[in-house]
């Protein structure tokens, strides 16, 4: 019976949430509305400080490269030799940020996400990088995730249905 109030909650939220692109890449995260042309474009930078209490966020995005201090540390959390995602927790708070940047709204959204990675994916997605994708979507308040790879994907000529039509025929 607790399983009702999650699903109505998330519904509820639903209705207050657009259909979004996440494009991932080390120099850049972008973050499309599939319904306007809103979009969050920033480097994926994040500065945590260190403190007390433990690491706070300072800053994202450009404003962190320009943060130097001994207690804080600056990091790309999609910069990695061998995988994508170098740092979870850090790619999901900028995940976050893009995606309440867009709704702009004091409900938390639960977007449809279609998440597009554009770099190291020769030869396809392993499952465990496929599972890292979509709980990072998930985790930055996705309540459905499509993961894409190929070309990209022009948000005033395609919906979240038709890219999900297309890569569930493949």
């Amino acid at each position: 019976m607790a399983r009702r109030p999650r699903v109505l909650f998330t519904f509820l939220r639903s209705l207050f949430s657009n259909d979004l692109l996440f494009e991932l890449s080390e120099n850049k995260v972008s973050i499309k509305d599939f319904s306007s042309d809103i979009s969050f474009e920033e480097e994926p930078y994040i500065a945590l400080e260190n403190t007390k209490k433990g690491e706070i966020i300072k800053a994202i995005g450009k404003a962190a490269k320009t943060l130097s201090s001994p207690n804080i540390r600056v990091l790309n959390p999609f910069k990695h030799s061998r995988s994508f995602v170098a740092d979870f927790m850090c790619a999901e708070k900028i995940l976050q940020h893009g995606m309440y940047t867009i709704h702009n709204s004091r409900i938390r959204p639960a977007p449809r996400v279609i998440i597009h990675q554009l770099e190291k994916t020769d030869g396809g997605l392993t499952d465990i990088e496929e599972r890292v994708l979509r709980e990072l979507a998930l985790a930055a308040g996705a309540r459905e995730v499509v993961i894409y790879l190929g070309c990209k994907i022009n948000t005033n000529v395609e919906n979240f249905d038709t890219v999900k039509a297309r890569v569930s025929a493949t």
